[in-house]
């Protein structure tokens, strides 16, 4: 029987002479460890296989990729164990997964002391457990790194041999490395039947066999059953087996943009941690034996094989498993120095991986995914606002994940569909809507102007995602592109335009009595006119030789508060020629709409961008780029615009790039109403007051004074009189 005392002997990972050293050097590193992992478990998904383990937990839906083949069972279940725990299946598998890494501590440092002093074995798993990869990955959702670990514990039970129990104790491991990430099989296949090989008798193979056996059968049954059949349980595993393998062929990538190096903290550390491993081998095999360094070696190239030929290769979760297993080679490389040089040269190289990789980890602690963010406001705004969420395709596992944890959580959900280009039949809306998208090209612009973007993260993290759903966008109230419709393009003054083809069909959110439409259009030249159509009521026929255009359109009566039907219709293309061969028919630059005392907002840097939202400017200069600010126009002294207002609240957005701040007054038809102000050098809002009477036919005047300000009384070339810069109005009705 082993007592207590020899149960903290065998966790000690220093094997020091003077016990209660060990304990204390024990106890600081497995501190250190579990507060790297569990004190940056990520913020939300980083990744939608994140989202689609953790709706498998809610509900296993094989077809719909929740999650995809092959089921990743074992996974499944840690998860629906902790799930009560935590109360949230993505922080159950954050959870587990980060156990599981601070296990891996133990295990690497028992295989590295077969080959390398107590001290230096420790250093090594300090190495790959302080590297990017292992670390980032390691609090997130995903079922590498316990799938790692798992295998590692069945090298471990290898390494010390398998007398009695042992051997089947190693088949189980084995078997559940396998359950909780079925995609290892040809890795854990090799590393059995390599160790198994000199088991004799094979008889003694028999209880670990049947025991792995039956787990695995119960676990396909039980996906089956979940499943609807066994048809329905092998369908899924051919069409993923058919796009995952077709889509190989674009992941391109050298050596730098592998992402079993970019995990190891880029080519100089990869590279000397994958050479040290290559010697660890070498190392191995005098210290240990030649066959099991054998069996090191195939294992490893094997699965670094398929991390490049079977997986995403630029992705660097795949590759966090092999990452670890390098430590016991590393040890032994490290250990043909003296102890002392090794030791402390790797826990050099652990503290410099660690450096470089906590900012990484703690962006991912602090800040949410983009594409995450975007589907919590759209949920968040449909519920207030009594709208449907239109999701992009690729949104679509995120907000499933996210409507599922909530109504199992007996929140309420608003409806949503997916978006026209999702390659399956459109569903339709029957009120107001607002989109979620990670693509903004595929839409126009909102017809209100209000939209919201988050995107990126900081160009270190950047490489070690897989680089998508860092830009997103929400929408409201914009056009839908129904039919016949290409994706966005700019112009090279920067102006967004679609094209659209000879029939081009958008669906209109539903707009109020005496609201106008604002199309700003240009046919492709050609004889043909082009005919503008409102829910099949013809609204104007375009000159297609007449260049761009902007009309006014008043919604028909029929089409009032209703989702109405947009239709541009030609009798003919006209394909620009040369290698551009698209049936084109006109180029759409805008859609808005102005409703009377309705809300709106718009930029005003250009003259097309003001008569998009009937816009006045006078005492303004030409639009200018701002570093940090975007496009605005400077104001002079004395500023004038006219604006689409009832009573309410316009928002101007201001500032004065200028030596000191521009003292400024703003009047509303003649009225100060708010100022003096001091305007400084970053934009801001500046609201004011719109009063009933000060609205004439539906219009307001609005005066900003400033302080004069000529650069060239600076020492610049500049001799304009400049007051502040103005680049967006926004007005909000009082009511």
């Amino acid at each position: 029987m082993k007592t207590a005392s020899d149960l903290i002997d065998a966790l000690l990972l220093f094997r020091l002479p003077r016990r209660p050293l060990d304990v204390l050097l024990t106890s600081a590193t497995a501190v250190l460890l579990i507060w790297s992992r569990f004190a940056y478990l990520a913020n939300g998904p980083w990744e939608w296989d994140e989202t689609l383990f953790a709706r498998g937990i809610l509900h296993f839906e094989l077809a719909a990729h929740f999650p995809h083949p092959p089921g990743f069972p074992g996974w499944l279940a840690i998860g629906h164990a902790l799930t009560p725990i935590a109360g949230d299946p993505l922080l159950a598998l954050q959870l587990a997964s980060a156990a599981f890494s601070v296990i891996a501590l133990w295990l690497l440092a028992a295989l590295g002391r077969r080959v390398a002093p107590p001290a230096v074995a420790v250093a090594a798993a300090l190495v790959v457990l302080a590297a990017p990869g292992p670390w980032l990955y390691a609090v997130r959702g995903f079922s590498t790194t316990a799938a790692a670990v798992l295998a590692l514990g069945a090298a471990v039970v290898a390494a010390g041999g398998l007398e009695g129990r042992r051997v089947t104790a190693f088949s189980l491991l084995v078997t559940a490395s396998f359950l909780v990430r079925p995609n290892l099989l040809p890795v854990l296949a090799l590393l059995w039947i390599g160790v198994v090989w000199s088991v004799r008798p094979w008889r003694r193979l028999l209880p670990g066999v049947a025991a792995g056996s039956a787990l695995t059968a119960i676990a396909v049954f039980l996906m089956a059953r979940a499943e609807g059949g066994w048809a329905a349980l092998v369908a899924p595993f051919v069409t993923h087996s058919e796009r995952h393998f077709s889509r190989l062929v674009g992941n391109a990538g050298g050596y730098a943009d592998l992402g079993l190096v970019k995990g190891l903290g880029g080519v100089v550390p990869a590279t000397v941690l994958l050479a040290a491993a290559t010697l660890g081998i070498v190392v191995w095999a005098r210290r240990v034996d030649k066959r099991s360094a054998l069996l090191w070696a195939v294992v490893l190239v094997t699965a670094v094989a398929q991390l490049v030929w079977m997986q995403n290769r630029t992705t660097g979760r795949y590759a966090a498993g092999v990452q670890m297993a390098l430590a016991p080679l590393v040890a032994g490389a490290a250990a043909t120095a003296p102890v002392t040089v090794g030791c402390v040269g790797l826990l050099g190289l652990a503290a410099w991986l660690g450096y470089d990789s906590l900012p990484l980890v703690a962006e991912q602690h602090s800040t949410q995914l983009p594409a995450w963010i975007a589907v919590q406001e759209a949920r968040s705004d449909a519920l207030i606002f009594g709208r449907t969420v239109v999701l992009e395709p690729e949104l679509h596992p995120f907000a499933s994940y996210l409507w599922h944890l909530l109504e199992w959580r007996g929140e309420e959900n608003p409806p949503w569909v997916l978006s026209p280009w999702d390659p399956g039949q459109w569903a339709g809306v029957d009120g107001a809507w607002v989109v979620a998208t990670v693509h903004r090209d595929l839409y126009p612009g909102s017809l209100q102007g209000k939209e919201r973007h988050w995107g990126g993260v900081s160009d270190r993290l950047r490489p070690l995602t897989q680089d998508r759903f860092l830009n997103a966008w929400v929408i409201e109230d914009t056009p839908l592109p129904i039919s016949g419709w290409y994706s966005t393009e700019r112009e090279s003054s920067g102006r967004r335009f679609m094209w659209g083809r000879v029939e081009a069909v958008m669906a209109l959110p539903p707009l109020g009595e005496g609201t106008q439409l604002s199309i700003a259009l240009r046919p492709a030249p050609g004889p043909a006119p082009v005919v503008i159509e409102i829910n099949g009521q013809k609204m104007a026929l375009l000159d297609g030789e007449g260049g761009e255009q902007r009309l006014w359109l008043r919604i028909p009566p029929a089409a009032v508060d209703k989702v109405a039907e947009l239709r541009f219709t030609r009798a003919a293309a006209f394909p620009p020629g040369g290698e551009d061969q698209r049936p084109l028919a006109l180029q759409l630059y805008e859609l808005r709409s102005l409703s009377p005392a309705g809300p709106w907002t718009g930029a005003v840097a250009h003259p097309w961008q003001r008569d998009a939202i009937k816009v006045e400017l006078e005492g303004a200069y030409g639009a200018e780029e701002f570093a940090g600010a975007g496009e605005g126009v400077w104001l002079g002294p004395r500023g004038v615009l006219r604006a689409p207002a009832g009573e309410g609240r316009l928002r101007l957005r201001l500032w004065a790039p200028r030596p000191t701040p521009a003292r400024t007054v703003l009047f509303v038809a003649g009225r100060r109403a708010t100022g003096p102000l001091d305007i400084g050098q970053k934009p801001a809002f500046f609201d004011v007051e719109v009063l009933g009477s000060e609205a004439e036919g539906g219009r307001v005047e609005v005066e900003i004074v400033s302080d004069p300000y000529t650069p060239a009384s600076n020492g610049g070339a500049d001799h304009r009189e400049l007051g502040v810069v103005l680049s967006e109005i926004a007005f909000e009705p009082g009511n």
